[in-house]
């Protein structure tokens, strides 16, 4: 028996006694007291959670939200919660649907199971009024299980469906051969998560996803590519490979768009007729939703990119920057960085970062300290045996100059035969930032490879171990997540595994924080659409209302005159209106109301007994009020002018005559 497999078998049986005999397990000192009970263990009927993390909405309106996940025998999940405990409601192997839309059936392929290692996302993909789940399947090639992207329509509790035109891709462009880079009779598998967001502009969301197939895929909700997708070399781009990582959705340039942003493992290349690559560098790509490039991009790095991309203003410009870790695979190149670029592909100034190791993990943005700014955070080391722990375990934190929040801090991990800590392990899955205990800080949670709890973190960069956020078993491989689940107001935290025996797991714990806890990276690529972006902060309500009014009668055509005005909230929220004025002469209908966005109000003015020309009738003034205060640019004072005479006599067309 190998060294592995006897310490395996000794933890087993540890674990088995443990549990047989009550035993309470004692912790080292520094623990912090407790801030979370365990809520529920559910038990799955297929193998562990792997790499997959929750996603988490509201399918039947009960006010409680319903836990979607994966496991890596291809079995989508959903649990719901009955106001005392959680159980599966509904679940699916994923092959079945693979092999009813005609997935190869031949050897090596395997049918029986598909294998989902990414995150579920979840969406009202075409504005119906129902929620869909959409979820990557078949994991890495070298398994040789059919994959693809697959789409859930929630139709009644608890009834899915799947959606006509999916699965997509279909393809066989990889899997056999020296580095699995020949066709192996078998549907691609894909690894990383789906994005969903409005591309187009349409008011329908697609899905995009990064594949191992050597494209970057969107399509529309009902399957059909969008216009110019794939991203391959086939369609003339300079794409070689494609990847392990998830895109990451938003508007990096500006034009009121989102763009879809893409770490591959595709290294820097002019296209057809152009010199070899140098395959020890990778690129990352912006894409447009026309197909088209953003400008400035794609750009390059110093190895590939297993890291998914996040979004966010973390230098205060008011714009989008890109930051991704680099590292995993590739020989020779130096994967040892954390990369920050601008949306016009340039290099933000104090980036990139040199780390102790390789950094497949996603990085986690959020305000670490209260300044407004966001910061970034990101584990380093890449998956591997937890028996032979990976040469990198820090959890690095910077602030958007690139500055250290904290020195690089080795995390500590629970473990119940050893005492905490134990040896650390790497930190490649993405940091969670939550106030998940309600003290009105933010803390960083995080997994090690193969942990037996979550590993929490001050947002000072201390070590902040809690000990009710551990499981029974050195199971969880994935990104937990922080929300309200089961609608009391008060937070959980959730993660996928392992019970003991293998089986797959959902883990459930109560925690101290609630709703109004701030939350700025609470699950993996921030949002259940799995969009990587941190969203600027709202902005307070903002009055706008014209200065001058100008209205024109003419002259002789009756006794009034009606004109249209607009009260604006040019920022977030909304807020409670109201126009005064004493003129005798003028009606405001409305005089009062809210507005998000836009109000329309009609000026109507008794033009009689005015003499031809102009005339200055009196001010208005608008006032916005929330809560009892007033916002910001609030009163505006307004003239109210009136012309009256031949109105097609007041602006008259400027004729150009030419010589």
């Amino acid at each position: 028996m190998s060294k592995k497999h006897f310490q395996a078998l000794r933890i087993t049986i540890v674990i088995a006694l443990v549990l047989a005999l009550g035993i309470t397990w004692q912790f080292a000192t520094g623990i912090s007291s407790s801030r979370a009970t365990v809520s529920s263990t559910v038990t799955l009927s297929g193998e562990r959670i792997a790499q997959s993390s929750a996603a988490v909405a509201d399918f039947d309106g009960d006010g409680d939200k319903e836990i979607v996940i994966g496991g890596q025998d291809g079995i989508l999940y959903v649990l719901s919660y009955n106001g005392s405990s959680w159980s599966v409601v509904w679940s699916r192997q994923t092959a079945t649907d693979l092999n009813a839309a005609g997935a190869p059936s031949g050897s090596p392929c395997v049918t029986s199971k598909s294998d989902i290692r990414s995150s579920p996302a979840i969406a009202d993909l075409d504005n119906d009024g129902h929620l869909e789940i959409v979820v990557t399947t078949g994991g890495d090639t070298g398994n040789h299980r059919n994959g693809g992207v697959l789409v859930y329509r929630y139709n009644s509790a608890w009834s899915f469906t799947m959606v006509s035109g999916w699965p997509q891709p279909k393809l066989d462009i990889v899997g056999a051969g020296a580095g699995a880079s020949y066709p192996d009779g078998c549907w691609d598998g894909i690894w990383g998560s789906p994005a969903l967001g409005d591309l187009d502009g349409d008011g329908d969301l697609e899905v995009v996803v990064e594949g191992f197939d050597r494209r970057l895929h969107a399509w529309h909700h009902n399957g059909i590519a969008v216009s110019g997708w794939p991203i391959s070399r086939d369609n003339g781009d300079a794409l070689l490979r494609g990847g392990w990582a998830s895109p990451a959705l938003g508007d990096i340039d500006g034009d009121g768009l989102p763009e879809a942003v893409f770490g591959t493992d595709s290294p820097p290349w002019g296209g057809n007729g152009s010199p070899a690559p140098d395959y020890s560098k990778a690129t990352v790509w912006a894409v447009n939703g026309d197909s088209s490039n953003v400008s400035g991009w794609p750009v390059t790095t110093d190895n590939n990119i297993q890291s998914s991309p996040a979004l966010g203003d973390i230098d205060g410009d008011g714009q989008l920057e890109v930051v991704v870790g680099s590292g995993g695979s590739v020989e020779g190149g130096d994967g040892k960085k954390v990369y920050a670029w601008n949306g016009d592909g340039s290099v933000v100034s104090g980036w990139p970062k040199s780390t102790g190791g390789d950094m497949p993990a996603p990085p986690a943005l959020g305000d670490l300290d209260g300044d407004g700014d966001l910061e970034i955070v990101i584990g380093c080391g890449a998956e591997g045996d937890p028996f032979n722990p990976a040469p990198c375990t820090y959890l690095y934190a910077w602030h958007g100059n690139g500055s250290d929040v904290w020195s690089p801090l080795p995390t500590t991990s629970p473990d119940p035969n050893t005492g905490w800590p134990a040896p650390p392990n790497g930190l490649p899955y993405s940091p969670v930032l939550a106030d998940y205990d309600g003290d009105g800080s933010v803390e960083i949670l995080v997994l090690n490879r193969w942990s037996w709890g979550i590993s929490t973190v001050g947002n000072n960069g201390t070590d902040q171990p809690d000990a009710a956020l551990q499981t029974g078993a050195n199971s969880l491989s994935s990104t937990p997540l922080v929300d309200d689940v089961d609608g009391d107001g008060k937070l959980e935290v959730v993660v996928g595994g392992a019970t003991v025996g293998g089986a797959g797991a959902v883990y459930i714990w109560d925690v101290n924080g609630s709703t109004g806890d701030a939350q700025p990276w609470p699950m993996f690529h921030h949002d259940i659409a799995r969009t990587g972006l941190h969203p600027a902060p709202p902005s307070p309500p903002r009055l706008e209302f014209p200065d001058t009014i100008r209205v024109f009668h003419q002259y002789g055509s009756g006794e009034t005159e009606t004109r249209s005005a607009t009260v604006e909230n040019s920022g977030d929220g909304g807020f409670d209106w109201s126009i005064t004025h004493s003129i005798t002469r003028l009606q405001v209908i409305p005089s009062s109301g809210t507005v998000a966005d836009v109000a329309s109000v009609q000026l109507i003015v008794t033009t009689t007994g005015f003499l031809t020309g102009w005339h200055t009738l009196g001010m208005l003034t608008a006032t916005g009020i929330v809560s009892g205060t007033p916002v910001d640019n609030s009163p505006i004072g307004s003239t109210l002018y009136l012309y009256v005479g031949d109105v097609s006599q007041v602006y008259l067309p400027l004729v150009m005559r030419s010589y």
